[in-house]
């Protein structure tokens, strides 16, 4: 009687668990590490809002990358950007492969880097824009 009740009891503890959605493995989120100000002095169209932007202060944002590697890495990066030219992607140092992204048309305010596997840092010159209105841009919370 006990052998029984215990085979029905696995049983069905087998099926709960088998009908149970499996957890998705944990997804990296966008944060924003920091701003950079006077950093190189860029005027593009941004292609989020459509607006001109001018200036030389620049946000870091990063996915799957520790902010502080991001932060070190940054100051290279757009010694880099200064630079490249538009489209550019020759930029390695520190395990950051760069590109200085277009904004199709024709200037640059913006640099994506590729870090280990589908990890990522993209320094955007900004502006004026402050670090809570960026977050509310871009949805990151």
């Amino acid at each position: 009687m006990r052998l029984r009740l215990l085979i029905a009891l696995a049983v069905a503890i087998g099926a709960a668990v088998a009908g149970q959605p499996v957890p998705a493995a944990s997804q990296a989120r966008t944060v924003i590490c920091g701003q950079i100000k006077h950093g190189p002095h860029a005027a593009y169209t941004s292609m989020l809002t459509g607006k001109k932007l001018s200036g030389d202060t620049w946000t870091v944002f990063a996915t799957g990358v520790p902010c502080p590697a991001a932060m070190r890495a940054a100051p290279q990066i757009l010694k880099w950007w200064a630079k490249a030219k538009i489209g550019a992607s020759n930029f390695d140092a520190n395990g950051f492969g760069c590109n200085k992204e277009s904004d199709g048309r024709g200037s640059a305010g913006s640099a994506g880097c590729a870090y280990k596997g589908l990890s990522n840092i993209e320094l955007i010159m900004t502006g004026s824009y402050t670090v809570a209105e960026l977050k509310r841009m871009f949805f990151i919370r």
